[in-house]
């Protein structure tokens, strides 16, 4: 718990030993009025649902000399224009606790004696949320509420570097120039060096023949045409180097692609009357990947809410046997209800989990005795009583 930086409250209250019903607890309302003894305040959690999502973005760069990938390198269907896909790749669903608004209770002090004998002891995080009463053993840590989005930084600078070879190429051009003379007609051929730039065609043919000599020289290296002893260290070192130089300039026809991962989270608060429904988390397109409801295009992303009601009939036992308000009500806890959530997608499933959820579930109370009490923390249900 210290690691998690949970700070533990403790108070040590003295009550008499001669009478059971000491104490006094209240839920706190609108109605409930300002309590002029004195006391303590604790609260009963709630559950959030947290959804994080991992979503992968691959950009696929066309290669300058994708147009004449067939015709001089035999490759089908290179990839002509630059495109761009969104798909999300890992969904994880957790839950953690925090306080609940509605559930927060007053600990009304009785007749109150300063004996060391016989003391109260109530344990609570810094949220308030009760752990446990007289109970000296560590509590359960509240997993914490973080909410981040992180995207990833790309260098496009190495993408097609052999794509800056040459631009320029020399051209001879025969010029003929006719001189009239006294006696006839001279034909002189002048020769006129220049640089002219290459075409893109003639870029994508020279380097097609260079990947043809770099294949050659890895098979000359691996089956020993060149008649040189090397190391096999050295062989290794070649043919890496060449491969990874083949595949360099391979990729001026067959393009290439670059990722790029974003992580987001959502959160939902369940509510206690829904029992079946599916509600909308967020908008996506696998074209532009996580976008607002105004966006043109992409679908809705669902949580689906499926609750077992597995506490229905306590319920209702609960609503038919209410405390008597005339005596003192002792501690309040929760018995928590399981539910699966549900990630959806174009009516396909993603993930799926399921959890405990306090505020599904039935708030009961204990008697006011002198207990001995643990709470489970991220529901608040009894994790262990003790009656003195």
């Amino acid at each position: 718990m210290s690691n998690r930086g949970i700070i533990l409250l403790l108070m040590t209250l003295t009550f008499s030993a001669c009478n059971s019903y000491n104490y006094n607890v209240l839920k706190v309302d609108e109605n409930t009025l300002a309590p002029k003894k004195f006391g303590y305040y604790y609260s009963l959690p709630r559950n959030v649902i947290s959804i994080d999502i991992t979503v992968l973005k691959t950009k696929k760069i066309a290669g300058p000399y994708a147009t004449f990938a067939d015709k001089y390198l035999g490759i089908k269907n290179a990839p002509q224009i630059n495109s761009v896909k969104f798909e999300m790749t890992d969904i994880k669903i957790n839950s953690y606790a925090e306080p609940d608004p509605e559930q927060f209770y007053f600990v009304g002090l009785g007749k109150f004696k300063n004996s060391k004998a016989h003391a109260m002891m109530l344990r609570m995080n810094e949220s308030g949320i009760i752990q446990d009463v007289n109970d000296n053993s560590d509590a359960l840590v509240l997993q914490e509420k973080i909410n981040e989005k992180e995207k990833s930084n790309i260098d496009y600078t190495e993408t097609f570097k052999y794509f800056a070879d040459a631009n320029l190429r020399e051209q001879i051009d025969t010029i003929i120039e006719k001189v009239n003379m006294d006696t006839g007609i001279v034909v002189k051929q002048i020769l006129k060096r220049s640089l002219v730039e290459k075409t893109l065609e003639e870029k994508a043919s020279e380097a097609a023949n260079f990947i043809t000599k770099v294949k050659q020289e890895r098979l000359d290296i691996l089956t020993g045409a060149q008649e040189v002893a090397y190391t096999d260290a050295s062989l290794r070192l070649m043919n890496d180097e060449l491969s990874k130089l083949e595949d360099e300039y391979m990729m001026l026809f067959t393009g290439t692609s670059q990722t790029e991962t974003f992580h987001y989270r959502y959160t939902y608060l369940p509510e206690s009357q829904i029992y079946n429904a599916s509600v909308p988390l967020f908008k996506f397109s696998n074209y532009a990947g996580v976008v607002d409801d105004k966006f043109q295009g992409g679908e809705i992303v669902y949580i689906q809410i499926n609750r077992a009601k597995n506490t229905i009939n306590l319920g209702n036992f609960a609503k038919n046997n209410l405390p008597d308000k005339t005596k003192n009500i002792g501690f309040y806890y929760r018995v928590p209800e399981y539910s699966k959530f549900s990630i959806i997608y174009q009516k396909d499933l993603k993930a799926e989990a399921s959890f405990l959820i306090s505020q599904f579930g039935v708030v009961l109370n204990l008697p006011a005795v002198n207990n001995k009490i643990q709470f489970f923390p991220n529901t608040g249900a009894i994790r262990k009583v003790e009656v003195k």
